[in-house]
């Protein structure tokens, strides 16, 4: 999987963020999880769970981004993130989550086929 990035301005409101998500069926639902934020989406189609995503991410980033700035990294710094040294408003995931990781935190059956979905907002 590729490196995950968050760029944070809190003085524009700005948040873009790189991410990876992990998609999978479970049932008739198409489940999107982002490992590194705890967040998760579903839908009836793959393309209905990945609407949701963004409009998650989007409350997820409006909500963020009405806190100051020690509690914003506060709280990603818990979920694995910390800030680049070069970049100031740049912040990267740490940590490594892997499909095997995502069927036992789901309790998903051994067969459940997962995908890479790539996310930017």
């Amino acid at each position: 999987m590729r490196k995950e990035t968050i760029n944070i301005d809190v003085r524009k409101k700005m948040f873009k963020a790189k991410l990876n998500g992990i998609g999978f069926k479970e049932g008739d639902s198409h489940i999107i999880y982002l490992p590194s934020l705890q967040i998760s989406s579903y839908g009836d189609t793959i393309k209905e769970a990945n609407e949701m995503m963004k409009v998650s991410l989007k409350e997820f980033s409006e909500s963020l981004l009405e806190l100051n700035e020690n509690k914003i990294h506060s709280i990603l710094k818990q979920l694995g993130w910390e800030k680049t040294k070069f970049f100031n408003k740049r912040l990267v995931n740490l940590s490594e989550t892997t499909f095997e990781d995502i069927k036992k935190e789901f309790n998903l059956p051994d067969d459940t086929q997962v995908q890479k979905i790539p996310i930017a907002v």
